[in-house]
């Protein structure tokens, strides 16, 4: 049965009563036990205040647990604040403001000209020389330097942004880490600590693989984003092609799925749409602007 919001202060009224009863009776209990004979008790206003400390830490300390079932939008942002900073503990940002402002203007873009969900979306570029783009919960994104190096043009940096967003308007950060909540066993009835969520969730973000209908699900959403902001969906499949054909797949690819699958599923779904657009497919551009910063 749903409570009303007026039940709901009750109930904490009578939680917060119930606490206060029971550290009065637990200090008679103490003054027992210390003088080995009874003795009158009455709590002073130092009492008192010392167990509204308690009821606060103890309110404090219940909404560090998140109930795995049913993540909210703002506990997920939560989640990836705490996981952002375990991924910025383990990767060095790119000291270049200008690189920044590129990669998250493509982002923000992306996001502007599609359906994404109403949340605040943050794009970061990290230091690595591996090929590679990650997601993490509550709207990160980020980007390796080695990944920007491999491609040609704006379009080609977009296609692999999109699928990052797509990653999580479609929540499949949230849905890994139900899976691997369940899977630990470690979910119980209060719910599971923000911080062994943010753990969880890093370790899904950097080093796992995303399961194969996650990576063809988002795929498909990149897609749309994609075009939905103007850019050619050729521009996806042509630079997996060239990735592939570049002595190794990169990180981004190597999930469930194979490669050579998803390229194949990608390339029969813009075959069409070939000749669409050119946006984004200056090499001249991508190069004066963000190549020339790395």
């Amino acid at each position: 049965m749903r409570r009303t919001r007026k039940q709901l202060y009750w109930l904490l009224a009578l939680l917060a009563s119930t606490i206060v009863i029971l550290g009065s009776l637990g200090r008679v209990s103490l003054a027992i036990n210390a003088n080995h004979q009874p003795t009158s008790y009455s709590a002073s206003k130092e009492d008192s205040k010392f167990v509204a400390i308690d009821f606060l830490e103890l309110i404090r300390g219940a909404v560090q647990y998140i109930q795995v079932s049913n993540i909210s939008d703002e506990q997920e942002i939560e989640i990836g604040k705490q996981t952002n900073e375990q991924v910025l503990s383990e990767f060095s940002l790119d000291n270049s403001p200008q690189v920044q402002r590129y990669v998250s203007s493509l982002g923000q873009e992306l996001v502007g000209s599609s359906n994404s969900r109403n949340i605040p979306f943050v794009f970061q570029v990290v230091r690595s020389d591996q090929v590679n783009a990650f997601a993490a919960p509550g709207g990160f994104v980020y980007v390796t330097t080695g990944l920007l190096r491999a491609a040609d043009n704006r379009a080609e940096l977009a296609s692999v942004m999109g699928h990052e967003i797509a990653h999580i308007n479609e929540k499949h950060g949230v849905k890994s880490l139900k899976q691997a909540v369940a899977a630990q066993g470690i979910a119980n009835t209060v719910g599971v600590d923000s911080k062994v969520l943010a753990q969880l969730a890093y370790q899904l973000t950097v080093d796992l693989p995303r399961s194969r209908s996650f990576e063809f699900e988002a795929d498909s959403s990149g897609l749309e984003i994609l075009q939905q902001a103007g850019y050619p969906g050729s521009a996806f499949a042509d630079f997996l092609v060239k990735l592939e054909g570049g002595g190794g797949t990169p990180q981004f690819l190597r999930t469930h799925p194979t490669s050579a699958n998803r390229i194949d599923a990608i390339s029969e779904t813009v075959a069409e749409q070939r000749a669409a657009t050119e946006k984004g497919l200056n090499a001249t551009e991508y190069r004066s602007n963000l190549l020339a910063y790395l």
